[in-house]
This record gives structure tokens, C-alpha cells and sequence, in this order.
């Protein structure tokens, strides 16, 4: 089956660091474009190789204006519309072309959704330039992962193969990836014992690999160390490869826009779970999950752990308040946003399941916001969430990687990651790089782009950056 493609977007403004966009206005589609800001998907080797998680998201609230209407909510038409200087023909090849599952179970998809624009086309052509028949002769981009989340991870991701794919390499996971801390072992100078015992210490112990190719020790090699092949050459680099510019352009997204709809895809062709880590993540689910992912499903991942050291966070009162607004049972947020229920608009068809079936699943790192959400959502079946070790000192997160290990958090945030996107719809903050790669995840492979999906806040909830509809939001990277 297609998949239907065609949220669209359009004027906001943004910066770069870390290869992140620090912030964007993203207005109606009948606004005026925005200028491009100047180097605008410039960034430099120091920016890609921070061992912060996250960059510091500046403190203050930016709410929803409190006087006038509420910008008109994003169109969600599969057939968008296009730029003055872009063709039918030209534009319909970008189309309708299937979205790969690649190993997901079928369960996290939309039976009735849409992907960002293009994506079923730019994943087709990941694989057939990563996949390559013969690797005779081809040239190769090594990256390892730094000491940081896996969401920080594959966002930094984006920004390395994006500068393989402009100089016609291919992206490559190190076969002596040392640095990752993600499959270290407890002991000293140890790795982990990956699903089905192949022996890898990339990401491809847990996930699928990123090509058919292997690394010749030439070519640029980047892993954060000093004696890295090639790091100048990173230097000045466009995150967005110029290969899907010709798309993006016809996707009617704003250029500024372009940075999210890649970091995206980045992500819906790295995040591929290897089919033993999908056995075992089944085993996993039957032994930890509480409650059955059944009719429709609201789910929400409230950060915390060492969160607060880099950005505001938000107490469980302030995402139930958002839960009990979806789920129609109090006006909490109605009375503090007048305009409230205009944000829900576009997904009134979606909110009657969600309001019938009440029922919540909930990831978290606080083992309180368990506690505190068993008490909120008393009734039978409503509370659905993994029963799995949470540590309730906030420690910074490779002080949690040492003492719960690195395969168990792996394969719990992969397990997390899947329930997130067969939720119906989702709440998190954006302040987070995690819950950045879920939106992603379910905008892509899950088909959910369509669907709601907001950030929690102190007066009045936002929208992630595809329905933001005008209204400013805080996914400044």
C-alpha cells in the first residue's frame, strides 16, 4: 500500500549548533517565506563533536499569544502544493512511493496516515546508494558514535552522512567503534554480548547495518578523537544533502524547514532494528510491559533524570494536565489557552478512540512519574507502561550507563521507542533529543505525521514543528 505523503510547512527561522536547529517560526501556508539566514546549514567539526547530550536550551517560556487568533492549523493534504518554478511531472516522482517498514513490526504503523513528503522516495534512494551491487572503487565516510544519548547520537548522525552523500561516499559504521558507550561492557576494556551473539561494537550490534560495504581504513573517519582522518574536511559542510533539494522544493516546506525533514530520514533509515533485536525486544515486552497496548493509545514520554541540568524541566502535574485535555475528562488547559481547542481541530476524527479507551502508556527515567500516573490512571488497563529498573537519583547519563549497563538501556529505550510509535498519538518535550527521534520515527516509518503530537508546557501546550501552524515552538536545534 502507498503511503500518503504531504504534511506540509512553512515560514520559521532558524540557527545552527551542534547541527541542530536552535530556533524557527513556522507559519500558515499562506504567509510570506523567510529569508534565508546567512550559512545557514553551515556548522563546524567542534559544533558535531560536544560530548553534551543536548545544547543548552535557553530558560523562559514561550506561550501561545494571548491576544488574537490563533494561526490557522497545518494542511494535511497528500497532494500538496507547489512553489511557483515547480512542476507537476517533475514533482510527482517524489510521490507515492511505499515507505519501508525494514524490520518494524507492523503494529507501529498508521492503518490511515502519512509520512513527511518524500520520504518513501529518499528512503529508496538511501538504500540503493548504501546497498551498492559492487564496492569496488567506492569511497567511504567513517562515524563513530560519541559519549552521549542515542537520540543525540543519530541527530549528530545526520550532519556526517548528509556530508557523504555530497561527496558521493558511503556513510560507514567503525568496525573498532571504541568510543560508543553504547556497547561497552561493565568491565573495563569490555563490549557487550550483542543480540544474537554477533560481535560488533557500532550501533550494529543492536540495529541493522548501514551498508553492504566495509571500511578500507581510507577516507574521512570521525569518532571525536584528535587523530581523526579527514576532520577539516567536515568543516563548512551543508547538513542537508544536495540530492534532495530538488525535493524539497517541492515538498513546499521553507528552506530553513529542510534541516528537520533530513534529520527525519537520517533516522528512519539508521534506526533499524536487527531482526534478533526484535526478538528479543518481543521477549522483553511479554516479561516487563503492564497493561496491553490495545484500541487507541495516548502515549508520552516525560524526561527527567539529568534533563534539568540543560533545560527546563516539567513536573508530571504538567503533562497530566495535557493527558486529562486529550482525553476529555478536565478543562485545566481550556481555561488557561481560550483558543485551546482550536489546536485540536485537525485531529478531532483521532480523539474519540483516545477519549473512549482512556488509557495512557507512559515511559519515563523517574520512577515518581510511574508512581504518580498509577494514582491518576486508577481504573483497569488504563496505565500501560514497562515495569523495568529506574534509578531515582538524578545521575548524569553514562554514570546510569555503568550502573544499569549499556545493552539493558539499549534495548529498554528500543522497546520504549516502539510502544511510542504504535501510540495513536504523543506528548513530550522537545527540549530532548530522544523525544525528538520518537516524533521522527513516527512521522517516517510509523506514518504518524498526521497525527497529534504535541509538547508539554507550563500555561499552554505546543505543537511539534510540522503542526505548529504559525505558533513558535521550542525545538530550537
Amino acid at each position: 500500500m502507498a503511503a500518503r505523503q504531504g504534511v506540509q510547512g512553512v515560514c520559521f527561522l532558524a540557527a545552527l549548533t551542534l547541527g541542530y536547529v536552535l530556533g524557527y517560526l513556522h507559519g500558515i501556508s499562506t504567509g510570506t517565506p523567510c529569508q534565508p539566514c546567512q550559512n545557514e546549514h553551515e556548522l563546524t567539526w567542534s559544533e558535531l563533536t560536544t560530548l553534551s547530550a543536548d545544547p543548552e536550551v535557553a530558560e523562559g517560556e514561550t506561550t501561545w499569544p494571548q491576544e488574537g487568533p490563533l494561526p490557522a492549523p497545518a494542511s494535511y493534504s497528500s497532494t500538496p502544493k507547489r512553489d511557483p518554478g515547480t512542476t507537476g511531472k517533475k514533482c510527482s516522482e517524489f510521490e507515492n512511493v511505499d515507505v519501508p517498514l525494514d524490520g518494524w513490526p507492523v503494529q507501529v504503523r498508521a492503518s490511515v496516515g502519512e509520512a513527511l513528503y518524500g520520504t518513501g522516495w529518499a528512503q529508496r534512494f538511501l538504500r540503493e546508494h548504501q546497498f551498492p551491487r559492487d564496492c569496488t572503487d567506492k569511497s567511504f565516510v567513517e562515524h563513530g558514535m560519541f559519549r552521549s544519548g542515542m537520540g543525540s547520537n543519530i541527530h549528530i548522525s545526520a550532519a556526517v552522512l548528509a556530508f557523504a552523500l555530497d561527496r558521493g561516499s558511503i556513510y560507514l559504521w567503525p568496525q573498532d567503534d571504541w568510543a560508543n558507550p553504547w556497547t561497552r561492557g561493565k568491565q573495563k576494556g569490555s563490549t557487550v554480548e550483542c543480540p544474537g551473539g554477533i560481535k560488533a561494537t557500532s550501533y550494529e550490534c543492536y540495529l541493522k547495518p548501514v551498508s553492504s560495504c566495509t571500511p578500507t581504513g581510507k577516507g574521512p573517519r570521525f569518532i571525536g578523537v584528535k587523530r581523526d582522518r579527514g576532520k577539516e574536511e567536515l568543516r563548512g559542510t551543508e547538513v542537508v544533502p544536495r540530492v534532495f533539494k530538488e525535493l524539497l522544493r517541492c515538498s513546499r516546506y521553507p528552506k530553513n524547514y529542510w534541516i528537520k525533514w533530513w534529520r527525519a530520514q537520517t533516522a528512519a533509515f539508521l534506526v533499524r532494528p536487527s531482526s534478533s533485536t526484535l526478538d528479543e525486544l518481543q521477549s522483553l515486552r511479554k516479561g516487563s510491559l503492564v497493561g496491553e497496548m490495545q484500541d487507541a493509545v495516548l502515549g508520552s514520554y516525560v524526561r527527567h533524570g539529568d534533563k534539568y541540568y540543560e533545560a527546563k524541566e516539567y513536573e508530571f502535574k504538567d503533562y497530566m494536565h495535557i493527558y486529562s485535555w486529550i482525553l476529555g475528562s478536565d478543562a485545566e488547559v481550556e481555561r488557561r489557552c481560550p483558543d485551546s481547542s482550536r489546536m485540536l481541530a485537525p485531529f478531532k476524527k483521532q480523539l474519540p478512540r483516545l477519549r473512549a479507551a482512556q488509557r495512557l502508556y507512559l515511559g519515563s527515567d523517574d520512577p515518581a512519574v510511574v508512581e504518580e500516573a498509577s494514582r491518576s490512571f486508577s481504573c483497569s488497563g488504563c496505565l500501560v507502561y514497562m515495569n523495568v529498573s529506574r534509578l531515582s537519583k538524578r545521575r548524569p547519563l553514562m554514570e546510569v550507563q555503568k550502573l544499569l549497563g549499556a545493552r539493558q538501556m539499549v534495548m529498554e529505550s528500543l522497546l520504549n521507542l516502539q510502544l511510542l510509535m504504535e501510540s495513536d498519538a504523543f506528548i513530550c518535550t522537545w527540549t530532548s533529543n530522544w523525544c525528538r527521534l520518537v516524533d521522527e520515527m513516527r512521522m517516517t516509518v510509523a506514518l504518524k505525521a498526521n497525527h497529534l503530537s504535541l509538547e508539554v508546557n507550563k500555561r499552554c501546550p505546543r505543537f511539534n514543528w510540522v503542526h505548529g501552524g504559525g505558533a513558535e515552538t521550542p525545538d530550537y536545534r
